[in-house]
């Protein structure tokens, strides 16, 4: 997933696949629960930002696994500073951190909330202070 568009729709996705990662894998159940939310965040894209995104992100999901050469550098039991700037410059929008958070809460929760999973979640959720 390079070349990432700031607050959009496949940043939102990152981040959720981010937070999944965390445990060293991307449960298929993870990866289900984030595709059932496409239509919502595609939804609340367009309420924000009056864009309706048309894209087979099904087929992107499926493909992302920890080995994805921008996803890898993250998965670790410790917050390091490119991952900081990474994901804050991914997404700047507060409205799109809320969307980031629900789809990262909702898929990380599928296969359970492993605790380097919900370490990464809570330092975002504090950071973002939502």
């Amino acid at each position: 997933m390079t070349n990432i568009k700031p607050n959009s729709i496949e940043a939102v996705m990152f981040f959720a696949l981010y937070i999944c990662a965390q445990d060293k894998k991307i449960a298929k159940e993870e990866k289900k629960e984030l595709i059932l939310d496409i239509q919502v965040m595609r939804k609340l894209y367009f309420d924000i930002y009056g864009e309706f995104i048309d894209d087979n992100f099904k087929e992107v999901i499926n493909s992302i696994d920890i080995d994805d050469k921008t996803l890898k550098p993250f998965i670790s039991k410790t917050i390091i500073e490119k991952e900081k700037v990474f994901i804050s410059n991914l997404l700047t929008d507060p409205k799109i951190q809320d969307i980031a958070i629900l789809a990262a809460r909702h898929s990380a929760s599928a296969d359970g909330f492993h605790k380097l999973e919900k370490k990464k979640f809570d330092y975002w959720l504090e950071t973002w202070d939502l």
